[in-house]
């Protein structure tokens, strides 16, 4: 076995796959070895520099034989920054491994089958496709993405996956940290789906000073090509300027959302997810919807359209003012908005003795943990499940299965390309 004494030898390896990670798979004498900027197909020569007992972390050292999927990376960080781990693996790869990422968790993680597994829905844009890049703010007041496996700052003067808009307002964004006072520790850059519009929301750790006011309305005085300014910590907002963006989940409903709450980054592929999920609800007005996580509305006015009542269940209590004021903008008088964390509302609502017809869930990474008894006795006969992480997706597939929803169909979905994340929606039906 190899030791972290031996780190310098060189290992020759074949790449296999690709992990739901940063990494390319090969193995060693019968033991895993995952290496970072690899692609399936690769032979390389790998150092070892983290033992993990059953496995092994390696570093690449040499590129004996390139893989016919591997192409050249045409964002000059990768490599150092963390942001594309997957830019140098063709497309058509990246979609084939994030397809069976998908199908790997439900079947390891959920011990679940006789489903139906759809082909991934590519994202339309495979570059400039993200309209909020979140940036880090380190210290000198530089701008950037952290390093991969480091919080170390890689200073960044263009990002390919940036929306050109953004991304042309990225020493916009540089001037104006260079200006505050508050100490700024990120900073995204929201582009609204309305045209050329933009506004910058500044993390900030402390408090907001209060001399960064005047310094706002300069600088938009300055760059009127940026519509507004916010600055947000742990209990205090400021804004100056346009504060919110315009986020059109699907023809017809542009919703006003303030720009620190969360939206998801790729607009085209937003769309697809959200038409995906209409079609499969088959929403009509006979159905009472609920609906866990559902944020500023992008899931939820589009359904409040077609079904009969939506109880949309969010616990930002922004993105909960943020929904009622476009419920009231579209006159949507059938959804009722409850600011909770889900298994508070979920129990209340079951103590309650509310029932409804069809159930929609898109938690965050960490899933849905320990909603499902009180999920089943709702009375729910069907469940769409929109999840960003394949592991807590089977986890909690599999914790409903045992309440007797059976999954029926899978299709992951590509918001995210040259990196290892996927979005996948899933249906249940109670049987």
């Amino acid at each position: 076995m190899q030791s972290m004494n031996d780190a310098i030898e060189k290992l020759r390896l074949k790449i296999d796959a690709l992990a739901y990670g940063p990494y390319g798979i090969g193995r060693h004498n019968g033991r895993v070895v995952m290496v970072p900027l690899t692609v399936p197909g690769d032979e390389i020569e790998a150092t070892i520099v983290e033992d993990k007992g059953n496995y092994a972390i390696g570093a690449l050292a040499e590129i004996i034989v390139p893989a016919p999927a591997r192409q050249q990376p045409p964002c000059p960080y990768v490599g150092d920054c963390g942001g594309c781990p997957w830019q140098m693996v063709n497309y058509e790869t990246q979609l084939q491994a994030k397809q069976k990422s998908v199908a790997d968790a439900l079947r390891r993680i959920g011990k679940l089958e006789n489903y139906e597994l759809l082909p991934i829905v590519p994202s339309p844009e495979q570059y400039r496709y993200r309209r909020r890049i979140r940036l880090h703010v380190a210290p000198g007041r530089r701008l950037g993405y952290h390093r991969l496996f480091s919080h170390q700052l890689i200073e960044i003067a263009s990002c390919l996956i940036a929306s050109d808009d953004a991304d042309r307002r990225l020493d916009a964004a540089r001037a104006w940290i260079e200006r505050l006072v508050s100490h700024i520790v990120e900073l995204e850059i929201v582009e609204s789906d309305a045209r050329d519009l933009a506004v910058f929301a500044g993390k900030v750790d402390g408090a907001i000073a209060s001399d960064d006011a005047a310094a706002a309305k300069v600088f938009l005085a300055e760059h009127p090509d940026v519509a507004g300014l916010v600055l947000f910590g742990k209990n205090s907002r400021r804004s100056w300027g346009a504060d919110t963006i315009v986020v059109e989940a699907e023809d017809g409903l542009a919703m006003e959302v303030d720009a620190e709450v969360f939206t998801q980054v790729n607009r085209e592929g937003n769309r697809l997810l959200a038409r995906e999920l209409i079609d499969w609800g088959a929403f009509g007005p006979s159905d009472r919807v609920l609906e866990f996580y559902s944020g500023a509305g992008n899931f939820t006015l589009p359904i409040a359209r077609r079904a009969g009542g939506v109880v949309a269940v969010e616990a930002d209590s922004r993105a909960v003012v943020n929904g009622k004021k476009n419920s009231a903008k579209y006159d949507f008088k059938n959804i009722r908005w409850i600011q909770a964390h889900a298994p508070q509302a979920a129990r209340r609502l079951r103590e309650a003795g509310e029932r409804f017809t069809k159930m929609i869930l898109d938690p965050p990474r960490s899933g849905a943990k320990g909603l499902e008894d009180d999920l089943a006795a709702l009375g729910a006969g069907t469940i769409l499940y929109v999840s960003c992480n394949p592991a807590t997706l089977a986890r909690d597939l599999a914790a409903l299965a045992k309440k007797g929803y059976a999954l029926k169909r899978v299709r992951p979905v590509d918001l995210f390309p040259h990196t290892f994340h996927v979005e996948a929606l899933a249906e249940l039906v109670l049987e």
